[in-house]
């Protein structure tokens, strides 16, 4: 199964993934990072904090990018 690296990119930073979680394929992939922006996003709005400009930059084992998904797109999905 491959493995997926969900890099959190803002305006000043990039926190790498050096983790990453195994999926059967990218609409898994994509799904799992509404979840994760969602999740993301409620606990920094509790804490009173915005997730503006933030963005998933998720890439495979070779480094490619596969998907790049903007936390604001959670909400609307």
């Amino acid at each position: 199964m491959p493995r997926y690296f969900f890099h959190i990119k803002d305006e000043v930073e990039t926190i790498r993934d050096e983790e990453g979680i195994e999926f059967h394929n990218l609409d898994a992939v994509r799904g799992e990072a509404i979840e994760s922006a969602r999740e993301r996003m409620s606990g920094e709005v509790r804490e009173g904090h915005g997730a503006d400009g933030r963005t998933f930059v998720v890439t495979d084992e070779q480094g490619h990018t596969v998907l790049t998904f903007p936390f604001k797109d959670a909400i609307s999905d």
